[in-house]
C-alpha cells in the first residue's frame, strides 16, 4: 500500500513555487503601501522589516523586508534625512521595490526605495485628525483661559539641556539689558526619538506638581519628522490641563504643531519665548517707575502743604519746650542722684552672685568632663575588641571561598577535558575511511559522484571505490525504476 503513495519532498515542492513565482514576479517592481510593526538595524547599515497590514486591529496581511545599505544611501541622499525618522515602528510608509520567494526563507520584499512625500502627507493627516479630536473633548481653549501673573519670574523650562534651542533660552533670559532676574527650573527630556514623547509627557505631569508663573516648551527647530513628537494627542491633552499657562517656542518658522494649538502662547523660536518674558518684565518696571513717579509727586505737594503748619506748630512747641525744660531739668537731678545710689547697691548684689555661679559651674564641668572621658575610653575598647573580631571572621570567610573556587575550577577543567574527548572521538566516526570500512561504497561517474540527477547510458564507464579496492566498470544494460513522478520540472542536464 506505501509503495503505491505518491511521496514528495517540501524542498522539490518549493523549488517548484519559486520557479512558478520568478516567472510571473521576477524583475517586477511595485508601490506597496504598509505599517512597520518592526523594525532594527545591524552595524553594517542594512535594515530588516516587518511589515503588516491591518484594519481596526485586524491583521490581514503579514511579511519580512529588507533595505540594504546601497539602498538605504539611496533614499537619504533622495529624501534629505535619515531614513531612521521616517521607517520607525508603528509608522505607515510608501515603498517602492520587488518580491522575492526563497524555499528556506520564505516571501519578503527587497525595498529600494521609501516614498518621504507620503509620510510628511500622513503627519499632516494624524495632525489634522489629533486637532479634531482635540476640539471635540474641548481641549483647545483650555490652556488659552490661564491669567498670566504680571511678572513671570518663576519659569519651568521643558527642554533638551545642552542644545542649541536650550542655550538660546537661557542666553536671552540672562544676559537681558535690563538686569532682570528669573528664577529657571529646568526639567531636562528628550525632544525627539522613539522616546521623546513619553519623556515630555513625564516631565509635564512633574511640573504640574510644582507652582510656577509659566512653563516653557522648547526645541531648536528641525524637520516636520523631527517635530512630529509635538503632534502626540498625549502631549497636547497634558498641556491643555496643565494648571498654570504654557508657552512654546518649537524653533518652526513656517509650520505649527498640535502642542502650538493648545499652548497658551506659541512663539516661532526660543529666543521669541525669552524676549517675550523679558517684555512683560518690562512693561511691570516702567509701570512702577511711573507710579513711583507720581507717588513723590504727590509726597511733594504733601510736604509743601504741611510745612507752613509744621513751621507754626514748631514754633508753639519750642516756646512751650523750653518751659517744660526747666522744670524737667530740676526734677532729673533730684532722681539721679537717687537713682545712682541705687545703681551701686544692685551692682554689689549682682558680683556676689555672679561669682558663686562661676564657682558652681567649674564644679560641673570637671564632673561632666570625667563622665565622658570615662564613657569614650570604654567605647573604644568595645570598637577595639568588635574589629579584631570581625578581621578574624572575614580572614576565615576568605579562605573557604578560595577552596571553593579551586576546587570548582578543578571540576569544570576535567569536565572540558572530557567534552574535548568525546568529540575527538565522534569525529573520527564520520572519517571517509571510516565509512568505507562499514561497507559503503563511492560511485562516480566521469569524476563526478551519481546523484538522483546524473543520466546514465549504455557504455558509461563508472568507478567504484571500497575500503580498500578501486572498480571500473561499463554498462552493458542499464534500466531506470521511476519512483518520482514528473513535477512539470526541467529535465535535469547531463553531467
Amino acid at each position: 500500500m506505501l509503495e503505491n503513495r505518491k511521496i514528495f519532498t517540501l524542498h522539490a515542492i518549493l523549488n517548484r513555487v519559486q520557479q512558478v513565482f520568478d516567472e510571473l514576479m521576477l524583475g517586477k517592481y511595485f508601490w506597496v503601501k504598509v505599517e512597520v510593526l518592526k523594525v532594527s538595524k545591524d552595524r553594517r547599515g542594512h535594515y530588516y522589516l516587518e511589515l503588516v497590514e491591518q484594519v481596526e486591529d485586524q491583521v490581514l496581511a503579514r511579511c519580512r523586508a529588507t533595505i540594504w545599505k546601497r539602498n538605504v544611501e539611496r533614499c537619504v541622499i533622495d529624501g534629505g534625512e535619515e531614513l531612521d525618522k521616517v521607517v520607525k515602528e508603528g509608522a505607515e510608509i510608501l515603498c517602492y521595490g520587488e518580491a522575492i520567494f526563497h524555499p528556506i526563507y520564505g516571501f519578503s520584499l527587497h525595498v529600494i526605495h521609501v516614498d518621504y512625500g507620503f509620510s510628511l502627507g500622513e503627519i499632516e493627516r494624524k495632525k489634522q485628525m489629533t486637532l479634531l479630536q482635540l476640539q471635540q473633548k474641548g481641549f483647545l481653549p483650555l490652556n488659552k483661559s490661564k491669567v498670566l501673573p504680571r511678572v513671570l519670574q518663576k519659569i519651568a523650562v521643558v527642554a533638551s539641556v545642552g542644545t542649541s534651542g536650550y542655550e538660546d533660552f537661557v542666553q536671552h533670559l540672562k544676559q537681558n539689558p535690563y538686569a532682570f532676574a528669573f528664577s529657571l527650573t529646568f526639567f531636562d527630556t528628550q525632544v525627539q526619538g522613539e522616546e521623546a514623547g513619553v519623556n515630555i509627557l513625564q516631565q509635564l505631569q512633574v511640573v504640574a506638581k510644582g507652582k510656577f508663573d509659566v512653563v516653557v516648551l522648547i526645541r531648536g527647530g528641525g524637520s516636520k519628522f523631527d517635530l512630529d513628537v509635538f503632534n502626540s494627542i498625549g502631549v497636547a491633552e497634558q498641556i491643555a490641563q496643565m494648571p498654570m499657562a504654557v508657552f512654546t517656542g518649537i524653533g518652526h518658522e513656517t509650520d505649527s504643531t498640535v502642542a502650538d494649538y493648545v499652548a497658551h502662547t506659541y512663539f516661532k523660536t526660543p529666543s521669541a519665548v525669552a524676549a517675550y518674558i523679558i517684555e512683560r518684565a518690562l512693561q511691570f518696571s516702567v509701570y512702577l517707575e511711573q507710579s513711583t513717579q507720581a507717588v513723590k509727586d504727590g509726597a511733594r505737594r504733601m510736604v509743601s502743604q504741611y510745612q507752613t503748619t509744621l513751621d507754626q506748630v514748631e514754633e508753639r512747641i519750642g516756646n512751650l519746650s523750653r518751659y517744660r525744660l526747666r522744670e524737667e531739668k530740676s526734677n532729673l537731678a533730684q532722681q539721679s542722684t537717687a537713682l545712682e545710689y541705687l545703681v551701686k547697691q544692685l551692682t554689689q548684689v549682682q558680683k556676689n552672685d555672679l561669682r558663686r555661679i562661676e564657682q558652681a559651674i567649674a564644679v560641673e564641668t570637671k564632673i561632666v568632663l570625667n563622665k565622658k572621658n570615662n564613657a569614650l575610653y570604654d567605647c573604644v575598647s568595645r570598637l577595639t575588641s568588635w574589629g579584631k573580631q570581625k578581621v578574624f571572621l572575614e580572614i576565615q570567610q576568605l579562605h573557604l571561598r578560595k577552596e571553593m573556587l579551586a576546587a570548582r575550577v578543578r571540576h569544570t577543567l576535567t569536565k572540558n577535558s572530557l567534552q574535548l574527548t568525546q568529540s575527538k572521538e565522534l569525529l573520527t566516526l564520520y572519517d571517509m575511511e571510516h565509512i568505507l570500512k562499514k561497507g559503503f561504497a563511492v560511485v562516480r561517474h566521469q569524476g563526478k559522484v551519481i546523484t538522483a540527477h546524473t543520466i546514465l547510458d549504455q557504455g558509461d564507464e563508472l568507478e567504484l571505490t571500497l575500503y580498500n579496492k578501486q572498480y571500473k566498470i561499463t554498462l552493458a544494460s542499464i534500466e531506470e525504476v521511476i519512483q518520482w513522478k514528473n513535477l512539470l520540472m526541467k529535465k535535469p542536464q547531463k553531467n
